[in-house]
């Protein structure tokens, strides 16, 4: 598995929101379709968010960030963006963990 990890921060707590709200709508939909397998968003400050998207392998997330680059670019005026990513190497959730 892949992941790309997007630190988010909004000029204010209103800003943030009407994003998120956006994106659960919408951006989430258009992630899982092209590819993405999990989607978390953590709201870490009143104007922070921590934004994981995990996909199969390398190759997909790079096809997603090919696809969604230009809708990122927009997203990148309004909001701060700082973007990492690499293999996941351990998960465990309620769902897999026996």
């Amino acid at each position: 598995m892949y992941a790309r990890i997007i630190n988010l921060t909004a000029q204010s707590e209103t800003q943030l929101t009407m994003w998120q709200e956006m994106f659960k709508n919408i951006g989430s939909n258009q992630l899982t379709e092209l590819g993405a397998i999990q989607i978390t968003i953590v709201k870490i400050a009143p104007n922070k968010a921590v934004q994981m998207n995990v996909y199969p392998n390398k190759e997909i997330a790079l096809k997603v960030s090919e696809k969604v680059k230009t809708r990122v670019s927009e997203l990148g005026k309004l909001l701060k963006m700082e973007i990492n990513e690499g293999e996941v190497v351990f998960n465990q959730n309620s769902l897999t963990h026996q």
